[in-house]
């Protein structure tokens, strides 16, 4: 998860940051030291339309609802494996191909800082939540896939106990969400199998770690709380698996 094995089983890294304040002036254009910043990193940019829902609450009144046409701002890095999209409320950045966590934390920071400097005149501009979330699917090519002892830790596989026959099982799948006060954590494991309601006959298992914290963050902030989900997601990631999948990844 930090970029220390050689291979892994990542399909997707995420990492959004949402405004506590609409930043309606993204919609019509960007900022130019924000999206010379962006193109650092993610060459190719498009502008596409979106819709978004506005709710407006009122005391004493049903909440009105409205869709309102915007403009989100899309941009790739070279192979497509790299995305970032900039919208009024959001920003989130996207790697198919990980490659590690110095980078994408360099990358994320240094776009995050040129937004906050683009919008100095903009009062208590914040970040109202902070995610960060890692997509494992261990996918092997061995008989018996509902046999993941030599890979996986015992905590995790107790459900494959309650079957008198695991190959009728199609589906094992279990969520864990966990509060720290300071940040949440869900984690989301076990066989999902795409094939269902089929019995699973593909040894696939996911490890899904999606954290995020809940609170208004200054900028100063963004880099330290980073870091704690990071952190609490590798701690986690390296708890649920063996030394035999360790050496298998490092091949």
């Amino acid at each position: 998860m930090s970029g220390k094995y050689r291979a892994d089983f990542l399909k997707n890294v995420t990492v959004r940051m949402d405004f506590n304040k609409n930043l309606y002036q993204i919609s019509s254009e960007l900022p130019s030291g924000l999206r010379e910043k962006a193109q650092e990193f993610f060459p190719r940019m498009q502008r596409k339309a979106a819709l978004a829902e506005q709710i407006e609450m009122k005391c004493g009144s049903e909440p009105v609802r409205r869709h309102v046409k915007e403009n989100h701002w899309f941009f790739q890095g070279e192979g497509g494996e790299m995305n970032l999209c900039i919208a009024p409320n959001f920003l989130w950045m996207d790697y198919k191909r990980y490659p590690g966590f110095e980078v994408l934390r360099k990358t994320f920071l240094g776009i995050a800082e040129a937004l906050f400097d683009a919008f100095p005149d903009v009062p208590d501009l914040a970040v109202n939540r902070l995610g960060l979330r890692y997509f494992n699917n261990i996918e092997l090519s061995e008989p018996n896939p509902a046999d993941w002892n030599a890979y996986l830790s015992p905590n995790l596989l107790s459900i494959f106990s309650v079957a008198e026959d695991t190959n009728a099982i199609a589906r094992a799948f279990h969520n864990l969400e966990m509060n720290y006060g300071d940040m949440n954590l869900t984690f989301l494991y076990g066989m999902y199998n795409f094939d269902y309601p089929a019995p699973i006959r593909q040894k696939s298992f996911t490890l899904d770690f999606d954290g995020y914290v809940a609170k208004p963050l200054m900028r100063e902030a963004l880099p330290a709380s980073l870091d704690i989900l990071h952190g609490r997601i590798v701690h986690y990631f390296e708890s649920s698996i063996t030394d035999t999948l360790r050496s298998l990844m490092n091949r």
